[in-house]
């Protein structure tokens, strides 16, 4: 009986005797479409400074505070045709320089959606993450463009983390990490500071407040006199 047992109670065979629920039998893995830009994606540089497009896009980042090592080294752009016309594109690459994700921001201040993003899962992702170093202190953000403006930063593309960054700063980060959200998310804030204050972390987190309708951008001269005591 116990052979009998073991038989029928692989999971191979209660796939063969229909033992499984269906979401549980494998299927045939369908190939999976890599992301790609926009297809009007244009770097700044590869653009005509007198082109009317470019004229805006690029006066819209500048302000914004943003400058054009910025728009250098994360890769900036913009869309003057197709369904991102409009729209400034930040992209997201990984550890292995694939596109992960990407940001698309109209700079209509009366357009009625801000952002066209991809259908990505956001918490699948570190947007950024080859620009990254993990020995150095870490800075978590809320948003992409709020990264710009800190060294090393992270934007969660939200006020919450994901599972996977959490697990990700627990097990490589080397440096302290820095919480600076919104002025207007200050008890999410302190909630992750509690969150990753602990194990191997203890100690090394460290948060920022924001007063009014101060911004990141705002954050001038030195970081470590905007930091809140939390004992």
């Amino acid at each position: 009986m116990g052979k009998l047992f073991d038989l029928f109670g692989t999971k191979k065979q209660k796939k063969i005797f229909g033992l499984l629920k269906p979401e549980t039998v494998r299927k045939r893995d369908k190939p999976i479409k890599k992301l790609t830009l926009p297809s009007n994606y244009t770097h700044f540089k590869d653009s005509n400074p007198k082109y009317p497009m470019y004229v805006q896009a690029y006066s819209y980042l500048k302000n914004r505070g943003i400058t054009d090592e910025m728009i250098e080294k994360y890769q900036i752009g913009f869309c003057d045709k197709g369904d991102h016309m409009g729209r400034i594109i930040i992209s997201s690459y990984n550890s292995e320089d694939e596109l992960t994700y990407y940001i698309a921001r109209s700079w209509d201040t009366y357009s009625k959606a801000k952002y066209k993003n991809p259908q990505e899962e956001k918490d699948k992702i570190i947007f950024n993450e080859r620009l990254i170093d993990w020995e150095k202190d870490i800075y978590l953000v809320e948003g992409v463009f709020d990264s710009l403006f800190l060294p090393n930063s992270i934007p969660m593309l939200g006020k919450f983390m994901s599972d996977m960054l959490f697990e990700k700063l627990y097990n490589h980060a080397k440096g302290d990490i820095i919480i600076c959200l919104d002025s207007d998310a200050w008890s999410e804030s302190v909630k992750l500071y509690h969150n990753l204050n602990g194990g191997e972390l203890y100690g090394r987190v460290k948060i920022i407040k924001l007063n009014g309708d101060m911004d990141v951008a705002d954050l001038r001269g030195n970081i470590n006199d905007y930091y809140y005591n939390m004992r």
